[in-house]
């Protein structure tokens, strides 16, 4: 690898680390306290895929998202009864009642996971076969309508619908528009919910997975270290042990540093959603633009921005 090369993916590796320390803090602000729960639970893979479907605002994405999430559904729902599996078969292990309850306690927490893994990706594939049109998909990222405070000071008025499209909300001049804070906040947010909830599956199948291998790991540490193995001889538990460390290192090195290089962006979420805006603000400009040339030419020019650019519905 040549020295330029390696100083570039040095550099990459380190801003997206400085990202990542200060991403907490950029949820917070656009978010407010519940940006926590979502840096906690959340994917930022899925926040930005949701919000690419809203800022793209086409309803081809919103359909080829709701596609992609069923095919993932299905295959975390395969991956996490593999993994069930094996962490059921771990609790039969030699000697297992002779190490401590920890190790024990990994594998049924392995177990625990996984199936609940399964359980929500089912579900969540239930869901978005229920959501039959691409706005509903989009509204479904959203989310509802924020709840309004009733009559009484404990009367809450839950809403049930959804966010509409920006299309729903602006209004555009002939030659300018305008995106309100507001807009941008209800048109082109993911809603925390959604996140957490499309995020569910991974999250719990990758906790189930990391919780088998610590459970495997401390089960050969006291395989060597307490003797259980009498056949092994006395080194024979450490090499195990050793040589299991060192394969997961290097899978956990290779494939994590590789995949921090490859996903290099290092773009805040406020920085996405504002992109997102300005494109969609400047595509429906030009709308307007060629609206108004169009009825220049008819004779029927004005100063008054058309109706499809004034009130888009």
């Amino acid at each position: 690898m040549e020295p330029l090369s390696l100083a570039s993916s040095v550099i990459a590796v380190v801003q997206i680390f400085t990202q990542t320390i200060r991403r907490p803090i950029d949820l917070v602000d656009l978010y407010g306290v519940s940006g926590i729960f979502l840096y906690l639970f959340g994917s930022r893979t899925t926040w930005r895929t949701e919000a690419h479907v809203l800022g793209t605002v086409s309803d081809d994405d919103a359909l080829n998202f709701k596609k992609s999430v069923q095919d993932e559904c299905t295959m975390i729902s395969v991956a996490a009864a593999i993994v069930a599996q094996i962490a059921i078969t771990g609790l039969s292990l030699d000697n297992l009642s002779q190490t401590h309850w920890i190790v024990k306690a990994s594998f049924v927490f392995s177990i625990i996971s996984s199936l609940i893994a399964v359980y929500y990706a089912s579900t969540q594939q239930r869901v978005m076969g229920r959501l039959l049109q691409a706005k509903q998909v989009r509204g479904w990222i959203r989310g509802r309508v924020p709840a309004q405070r009733g009559d009484s000071l404990w009367q809450i008025k839950r809403s049930h619908k959804f966010r509409g499209d920006p299309t729903d909300y602006i209004t555009l001049a002939s030659s300018a528009g305008n995106l309100s804070p507001d807009i941008v906040e209800q048109c082109f947010t993911p809603s925390v919910a959604s996140v957490i909830t499309m995020s569910a599956p991974q999250i719990l199948l990758s906790a189930s997975l990391l919780s088998l291998l610590l459970a495997l790991g401390m089960y050969f540490g006291f395989v060597w270290t307490r003797h259980l193995d009498v056949d092994a001889g006395k080194d024979g538990g450490g090499n195990v042990l050793i040589f299991y460390l060192i394969t997961l290192t290097l899978c956990f090195a290779v494939y994590s540093v590789s995949r921090l290089i490859q996903d290099d962006d290092i773009r805040t979420e406020r920085t996405i959603l504002l992109e997102y805006a300005g494109d969609f603000l400047e595509k429906y400009a030009d709308v307007a633009r060629v609206g108004n040339r169009t009825e220049g030419v008819a004779g029927e020019a004005s100063d008054a921005p058309t109706s499809e650019a004034t009130n888009i519905a």
